[in-house]
């Protein structure tokens, strides 16, 4: 089944700190292996803050400044984390 999910345009320039919902799909997610050790991950990064870190059933979302992205990604591949997605879900604000 196909469903539609509306997401917003990442502003690459945006090189300030203002967070941002930013949602990474991670395979495996809904595993607890996986699960366990991206939990272990992210506490004890020093970069996310534990109260801005969402777990989602297909990943996580975490409230972050865009530049901040291409650390997590370095991180995740870093520990073998597969990822599939990294979007801004859309917030019509």
């Amino acid at each position: 089944m196909d469903r539609t999910l509306l997401i917003s345009r990442l502003d690459l320039q945006d090189d300030s700190n203002k967070k941002h919902k930013v949602f990474f799909t991670v395979e495996g997610i809904n595993t607890p292996e996986i699960s366990n050790r991206l939990i272990d991950l992210l506490h004890n990064c020093k970069f996310v803050d534990s109260k801005d870190i969402f777990f989602k059933y297909n990943g996580i979302e975490l409230n972050i400044a865009i530049k901040q992205i291409p650390e997590i990604i370095k991180m995740l591949c870093k520990e073998n984390f597969s990822i599939y997605e990294v979007y801004q879900p859309y917030n019509p604000e």
